[in-house]
């Protein structure tokens, strides 16, 4: 890309993803300044260029260290992330992940690769890695293609929880991450995971909303609360911050929108249901490249 391109797009932008990936904006920033500063383009316009990148970089920077349910999730690299803050959550986070990782059967090591390749303490905190690059939910919009593949994964992973009695409880943009290279994804934390059915003591503080109106009332870990929270990240993905939608069926199919308001109890229904619904909204599965 030359200096008049760079100016262009960087004019015609929006949001930092119109100009950076959220990958590689490190990279690009730099190389970037070298096209575009004043001391070495003549440009019209090229100052205030570089003042726009600088404003999309520090956002970009900024989702490298998220708040979430324990305290700070930062960035270390590509896949590797260090969780910090509250330390009976993050105790309380890792002995879940151990008990996940201790099922042995078929069933569970397909769905491990779901789970963080490795979680260690690392003083008082945990460091997290996976196999691949790692983004987390946090700010992200997609395509509804892309939603589609994201939530199938969701479904899966809180289908087979349930399968071996268990309640995630906690499901939020800071609480999975995407596998943009596999089309996978990564569940991050575990600090509200819970016998399936039991009593439910803890939940989001950030995300009360998102739960159903039911879980104040009953307080009870159901399967239902899982699927009602993996709904709200579809939304929270198509572009509603909130995770409510109504606004989206502007701009989204409505019958992908009904479909994630609509109250499902059974995460295995719900998955079969939503792959039938996205066979008719997008045809035969295809691998949609995602460039993030």
């Amino acid at each position: 890309m030359d200096a008049a391109t760079l100016l262009a797009t960087v004019a015609r932008a929006n949001c930092p993803e119109d100009v950076f990936s959220r990958r590689r904006y490190r990279q690009q920033y730099l190389a970037y300044l070298k096209l575009l500063h004043p001391d070495v383009c003549a440009l019209p316009g090229a100052a205030d260029a570089v003042a726009r990148l600088n404003g999309y970089a520090d956002q970009l920077k900024a989702l490298d260290v998220l708040d979430d349910d324990a305290g700070t999730l930062r960035r270390l690299d590509e896949r590797t992330f260090r969780l910090e803050g509250e330390a009976d959550q993050l105790r309380q986070s890792y002995r879940n992940y151990q008990q996940l990782m201790a099922f042995s059967d078929a069933a569970a090591r397909n769905f491990q690769r779901y789970l963080p390749a490795s979680l260690e303490w690392e003083g008082a905190a945990l460091r997290l890695s996976g196999p691949d690059y790692l983004l987390p939910l946090t700010g992200l919009t997609l395509a509804p293609e892309h939603v589609g593949w994201v939530l199938s994964r969701v479904l899966e992973l809180t289908a087979w929880l349930h399968q071996v009695g268990l309640c995630h409880a906690g499901l939020n943009p800071e609480a999975l991450a995407l596998v943009p290279d596999t089309h996978g994804i990564v569940c991050l934390s575990f600090y509200h995971l819970t016998p399936l059915n039991g009593p439910l003591r803890t939940v989001s503080g950030r995300y009360l909303n998102w739960y159903p109106p039911s879980v104040f009332a009953q307080k009870q870990a159901t399967a239902y609360v899982d699927v009602s929270l993996a709904q709200r990240v579809a939304l929270y993905l198509l572009g509603d911050p909130s995770g409510h939608g109504v606004k989206l069926k502007k701009t989204v199919d409505a019958r992908l929108i009904d479909f994630l308001l609509t109250p499902h109890q059974n995460a295995y229904h719900t998955l079969r249901d939503y792959r039938q619904l996205l066979g008719h909204l997008f045809g035969k599965r295809q691998f949609h490249p995602l460039d993030v």
